[in-house]
C-alpha cells in the first residue's frame, strides 16, 4: 500500500525529503553525504550489503576525522551519521521521492535497474542517473515514462566538489529540470543545465587537456615532467595532465576517452592515445598500481624537469607602449634601461613573441628577425615558470640574456623545441575550441561551459573568458596554423569562434 509521500505529487523542490542512492561506492556514498548534511533521510541500497555496510561505517570514520580537524561540529557528524541508512532490499527504497543510481558504467546495468526502480516508486517520484558518460537518453529509453529520468553528474569527491552536471534526456520533461537545479542549489551546489550528449559538459570539454599533452610527448616534444611543469607552474593549472591522469587512474581516464570517442562517430578530436592504451595493457594504471607516467612507490624521487638559469648580463628592454597580453609579463618589472617603443617586446635585439601556432623560425622567416616565443599562461604576473623557445636565429649571447632577464624578474625558465603551438597554448586552444564547440551544438550556453570547467575541474578561468582575454584572433590563427602543419582534423575551428571575429 502506498504511503502519504507516495499518493502526494512530488512538483516542488520542498517535496523532496526521503532520497535513495542506489551503490555505496565513493560516488554513491559521496551523495548520501550530501543530501543528510542539507536535512534529507537517505537509505542506500547496494547489491552487495556487507559492502554496503563497510561503506556506511568508513563514512562514519571519515566524519570523526573532520570533528578532529574542526571543519565540522559532532553534533553535524551525528545528525549526518543517523540520516544515513542502508536498506537490504531494493525494495525499500519504494517510498523514496527521489532516487539516484550510482552504480557501475554500464548502459544494460542502468537499464535494467531504472526499469525495477520505475515499477517500484510511484509515478510521481523521480529517477536520476549519476552516470559520467552514457547517454541519459539511452538509459531512459527502457522505461514506460521516459520523462523521469534525468542526469544529477556529481563530481568526487561529491561532499567537496560544488559542480553538479543536470542532464536532461531527450524525453525528459523540463519541470523535472527545473525542479533539480533547485534542489542542488539548496545543497549549496553549482548547478549547470546540459543536453545529453557524449561526456556531457566536462567530461568532452576536458578530453584535449589529456588528449594533447599524450600527443605531445608522443611526438617526443617533452618529457611528462616538463609538460606537467609548463600546464602548473607557467599556464596557470592546478595539476599537470600527467599527474591527473596518475590520481584519476589511467585505465579510467582512457575508458571515457573511449567512450566519447566512440559515441562522437570517430571524431578525431577525441581519438583516445596509443600511449595510454599501451600504459593499460602493462597495468601502469598511476597511483593506484604504485605505478603510471610518475613512479608512486614509497620513496621514490618525482623527476623535476631541467630549468634553465643564467648570469648574463642583460641590457635592453622595449616593451610596447600599449599593454598587450603577453607585455603584462614585463610591466612591473623595475629596470632603468627599459624603453616603452613601438608594438614588440625586445630584449637584446630579440622579438619576444607570444606563441599563435606558428613556429620561430616560421616568424624568422616573415620578419627576419631573430624570435623567441613564449608559451601562454592564464596569467603571466602570477606564473612561477615561462616556457621558450628559441629560432635559429636566436645565437647564444641572446638565449643567455633573455633567460637571465626572467630568472631576475623571479621566474623560472623552460626552454622547449621550436614546435607549433609549443605546449600550453597548443592544448588551451584546443580546450577553448571545445568549449565553443559543445555551445555552438547546443549542449549548453555560454555561462554553463564556463561554469563546469571552473568548479567541475577546478580551471583558473572559464574557457570562453579566457579566449576573449586572449583575443579571439589569437585563437583562431594558433588552431589554423596547427591545422596546417599537421594536416589533422582535430583542431578545425568551431564556427562559434568563428561567430565572435
Amino acid at each position: 500500500m502506498k504511503n502519504a509521500l507516495q499518493n502526494s505529487k512530488v512538483t516542488e523542490m520542498n517535496d523532496i525529503q526521503l532520497i535513495g542512492v542506489v551503490g555505496a561506492g565513493t560516488m554513491g556514498m559521496g551523495i548520501c553525504e550530501v543530501a543528510a548534511a542539507n536535512g534529507h533521510k537517505v537509505q542506500v541500497y547496494d547489491v552487495n550489503q556487507a559492502f554496503a555496510g563497510q561503506a556506511h561505517e568508513a563514512l562514519q570514520a571519515r566524519l570523526k576525522k573532520r570533528v578532529l580537524r574542526g571543519k565540522i561540529t559532532a553534533e553535524q557528524a551525528g545528525q549526518i551519521s543517523r540520516s544515513i541508512r542502508v536498506v537490504s532490499e531494493l525494495d525499500a527504497l519504494k517510498v523514496c521521492d527521489l532516487v539516484v543510481e550510482a552504480v557501475i558504467e554500464d548502459l544494460a546495468v542502468k537499464q535494467q535497474l531504472f526499469v525495477k526502480l520505475e515499477k517500484l516508486l510511484s509515478e510521481e517520484a523521480l529517477l536520476a542517473t549519476n552516470t559520467s558518460s552514457i547517454s541519459v537518453s539511452a538509459i531512459a529509453a527502457a522505461l514506460d515514462d521516459p520523462q523521469r529520468l534525468f542526469g544529477l553528474h556529481f563530481f568526487n569527491p561529491a561532499p567537496v566538489m560544488k559542480l553538479v552536471e543536470v542532464i536532461a534526456g531527450v524525453e525528459t520533461n523540463p519541470k523535472y529540470i527545473e525542479q533539480a537545479v533547485k534542489l542542488c542549489r539548496s545543497w549549496g551546489k553549482k548547478p549547470v543545465r546540459a543536453q545529453s550528449s557524449p561526456g556531457f559538459i566536462v567530461n568532452r570539454v576536458a578530453r584535449p587537456f589529456y588528449g594533447e599533452a599524450l600527443k605531445i610527448k608522443q611526438e617526443q616534444l617533452a618529457s611528462v615532467e616538463h609538460i606537467d611543469a609548463v600546464m602548473t607552474e607557467a599556464a596557470g593549472f592546478r595539476m599537470g595532465p600527467f599527474e591527473l591522469m596518475d590520481l584519476i587512474g589511467i585505465d579510467v581516464n582512457y575508458a571515457v576517452s573511449q567512450t566519447v570517442y566512440q559515441a562522437m562517430f570517430n571524431d578525431p578530436r577525441f581519438k583516445p592515445s596509443l600511449i595510454q592504451s599501451e600504459m593499460v595493457h602493462a597495468n601502469k594504471l598511476g597511483k593506484k598500481t604504485g605505478k603510471g607516467f610518475y613512479d608512486h612507490a614509497d620513496g621514490a624521487v618525482r623527476p623535476k624537469p631541467e630549468y634553465q638559469y643564467s648570469e648574463a648580463q642583460f641590457d635592453q628592454l622595449i616593451v610596447p607602449e600599449e599593454l598587450t597580453y603577453l607585455s603584462v609579463l614585463f610591466s612591473e618589472f623595475e629596470y632603468d634601461q627599459r624603453k616603452w617603443q613601438g608594438d614588440l617586446v625586445i630584449i637584446s635585439g630579440c622579438q619576444i613573441l607570444m606563441t599563435d601556432g606558428q613556429t620561430a623560425r616560421q616568424h624568422e622567416a616573415q620578419s627576419g628577425q631573430p624570435t623567441c616565443l613564449v608559451d601562454v599562461s592564464i596569467d603571466f604576473r602570477k606564473a612561477k615558470t615561462v616556457n621558450l623557445a628559441f629560432g635559429p636565429m636566436v645565437n647564444e649571447f641572446m638565449q643567455h640574456r633573455i633567460i637571465a632577464m626572467l630568472n631576475h624578474m623571479g621566474k623560472q625558465v623552460l626552454v622547449t623545441d621550436d614546435q607549433p603551438g609549443m605546449i600550453a597554448m597548443r592544448t588551451m586552444a584546443m580546450l577553448i575550441n571545445e568549449a565553443a564547440d559543445t555551445v555552438f551544438n547546443g549542449v549548453c550556453g555560454p555561462n554553463e561551459v564556463d561554469l563546469a570547467m571552473r568548479y567541475g575541474v577546478n580551471y583558473p578561468k572559464g574557457l570562453l573568458a579566457l579566449g576573449a582575454e586572449l583575443g579571439w584572433d589569437h585563437v583562431v590563427n594558433t588552431l589554423q596554423h596547427l591545422q596546417r602543419w599537421f594536416g589533422d582534423d582535430r583542431y578545425r575551428l568551431s564556427p562559434y569562434i568563428r561567430n565572435q571575429l
